[in-house]
């Protein structure tokens, strides 16, 4: 194994999902594909953390506009920010609702939250306790 490259979400909606990570999160779309037909066409959007490029960890956010999407809660992404507190009310302006409120684990030097996003994916926002 050489790295971690990615986090599939599957989405029913990938326009307002796309429309989220980046307006809610500040994610960038880095690239699309656009595969196969009928029961298995379907569609990705690849996004990252603004200039961060391979080998960084990506988001892909795939529809299979013509079979039923499971339900939320298939996977919870984790992202580490710098300002907590700024990230959630972009995010909740965005759509998102707060999971879980900010709360500090001194022990491991982390103050975190979780969100969930307008079609209810569950994301961790993680922000380094200043010393």
């Amino acid at each position: 194994m050489q790295a971690f490259s990615f986090t599939k979400i599957q989405v029913a909606d990938i326009a307002a999902a796309e429309a989220f990570y980046t307006t809610g999160l500040g994610l960038e779309t880095v690239g699309r594909v656009d595969f196969g037909d009928g029961a298995r066409l379907m569609h990705e959007v690849i996004m990252a953390v603004p200039g961060a490029r391979p080998p960084a960890a990506n988001l892909i956010l795939i529809c299979y506009p013509n079979a039923p999407c499971p339900a939320p809660g298939e996977a919870t992404t984790g992202f580490m920010v710098e300002s907590l507190d700024a990230i959630l009310e972009q995010a909740v302006a965005a759509g998102a609702s707060i999971d879980i409120a900010p709360t500090e684990i001194p022990d491991h030097g982390l103050r975190l939250a979780y969100i969930l996003d307008p079609l209810g994916h569950r994301i961790e926002l993680l922000e380094r306790l200043k010393a």
